[in-house]
C-alpha cells in the first residue's frame, strides 16, 4: 500500500522532490526537499517565475508575473499581480491555499518589485508558509 504524504514527511530517510534552483548537494546528484511543505515553496516559486511557453511539453505552464511587473507602476498593478498569481496557482497548484499576496517596492530602488505570498497547503492547512520573490532578478530567490 502506498505511503501517504504525511508518512513520507515524517520519515527522515525519504525525500519528496527536487529543490530549486537545481544544484548538487553532498548526498545526491541534485539537492532534494524533505517535506511536502518545502516542496510546495519550490513548486510555487518555479510556477510564478516560469513564463508560459518556457516549459518543454507544457506550453501553458507558468505565469505572466514577470511581464506584469514591467508594466507602468499604477494603483492597479498590485491587483493585476494578485490576479495573475491566483490564476496560476488555481490552475497548476490547487493544493496551495493562498492567504495573502503583497506587492512591495524597495525604498532605495523604486524599480524593484518584491511579491510576498503567505499560503498553506491542503496537507497542512494550519501551518502558514511565506515566500518572497524578487520578480526582477534573474532567478528570483531572495
Amino acid at each position: 500500500m502506498p505511503e501517504s504524504a504525511k508518512e513520507i514527511d515524517l520519515d527522515p530517510r525519504k525525500y519528496v522532490g527536487l529543490s530549486f534552483p537545481l544544484r548538487a548537494d553532498s548526498n545526491n546528484d541534485f539537492a532534494l526537499t524533505k517535506t511536502s511543505t518545502q516542496q510546495a515553496v519550490h513548486n510555487l516559486k518555479n510556477l510564478l517565475l516560469t513564463f508560459p511557453g518556457e516549459r518543454l511539453g507544457q506550453p501553458e505552464f507558468g505565469s505572466r508575473l514577470r511581464a506584469i511587473c514591467f508594466e507602468p507602476d499604477t494603483q492597479q498593478l498590485p491587483g493585476k499581480i494578485e490576479a495573475e498569481i491566483t490564476r496560476a496557482v488555481l490552475t497548476w497548484l490547487p493544493h496551495i491555499n493562498l492567504q495573502k499576496i503583497d506587492t512591495l517596492t524597495d525604498e532605495t530602488s523604486k524599480n524593484t518589485i518584491f511579491v510576498s505570498i503567505s499560503f498553506s497547503t491542503s496537507l497542512d492547512s494550519s501551518s502558514t508558509q511565506s515566500l518572497t520573490i524578487d520578480v526582477g532578478s534573474v532567478n528570483g530567490w531572495t
